[in-house]
C-alpha cells in the first residue's frame, strides 16, 4: 500500500497497473481509487479542452464524465499497456464517433417521421410545437448510454425485448430494467427541457 503523497511519484504504467489489480481485496480497490484519482488529475483538463472543440458546450460535462467511466470499467481488461494519454484519448475519440453516428441515425428517424406526418389539419403554433419537443427528445436520447439508447431505439421500431435480447445477449430482466431506467431518465430529462 501506498501514500497518497506517493501517487505524484508513480508514473501513468504504474498507476494503471495498480488499477488493474483492483478486484483482489479492500485495500488494492481503495489504492486504485485513489490511482484513479491521480490518473484523472494528470489527464482531466487536456481531455476537456479536447472535448471542448467537438463538443456543445452543454453537453461537455456529461461526456467528460462518460469517458471517464469507461476508462475506469475498461482500463483492468482493456489497456495494454503503453502510452494512457494516447489510450484515453482513443477511448474519447470513439465515443464521439459513437454520439455523432446516434446523432445521423436520430435525423434518419425524424426525417421518416416528417415524411409520413399530415399537417394539412395542424395549426402552425402546433407544428412548431411539435418540432421543439422532437428536438429536445433528440438531445435528451443523445444523453442516455448507448445500451440504453440502443434499447429504446429497439423498441421504438417494434422490436420485442425477446428479439432485443436474443441479438444483443443482454437478460431479459436487464432489458426491462434498463428500459425503465431510460423511460425515467427521458422523462427527467424532457420535463426540464420543458421548463
Amino acid at each position: 500500500m501506498i501514500d497518497a503523497s506517493d501517487l505524484s511519484n508513480l508514473n501513468d504504467s504504474k498507476l494503471t497497473a495498480r488499477i488493474a489489480d483492483r478486484d483482489e481485496s479492500v485495500s488494492h480497490w481503495n489504492e486504485s481509487q485513489r490511482c484513479f484519482e491521480e490518473l484523472y488529475n494528470r489527464h482531466a483538463k487536456l481531455l476537456l479542452a479536447f472535448l471542448a472543440s467537438r463538443v456543445h458546450r452543454s453537453d461537455l460535462d456529461d461526456v467528460h464524465q462518460t469517458i471517464w467511466q469507461r476508462i475506469w470499467q475498461f482500463l483492468p481488461t482493456q489497456f495494454q499497456g503503453g502510452n494512457f494519454r494516447a489510450w484515453l484519448h482513443q477511448i474519447a475519440r470513439n465515443h464521439l464517433i459513437d454520439m455523432s453516428r446516434r446523432r445521423r441515425r436520430q435525423a434518419d428517424l425524424l426525417d421518416e417521421q416528417r415524411e409520413f406526418s399530415d399537417g394539412r389539419t395542424a395549426q402552425p403554433d402546433d407544428n412548431l410545437l411539435e418540432t421543439e419537443r422532437t428536438q429536445i427528445l433528440s438531445r435528451c436520447l443523445e444523453r442516455l448510454e448507448a445500451e440504453m439508447y440502443d434499447l429504446v431505439k429497439a423498441r421504438l421500431r417494434g422490436e420485442s425485448y425477446a428479439e432485443f435480447c436474443s441479438r444483443t445477449q443482454m437478460p431479459t430482466a436487464r432489458a426491462h430494467k434498463l428500459f425503465h431506467v431510460a423511460k425515467q431518465q427521458l422523462s427527467t430529462c424532457v420535463e426540464h427541457a420543458l421548463q
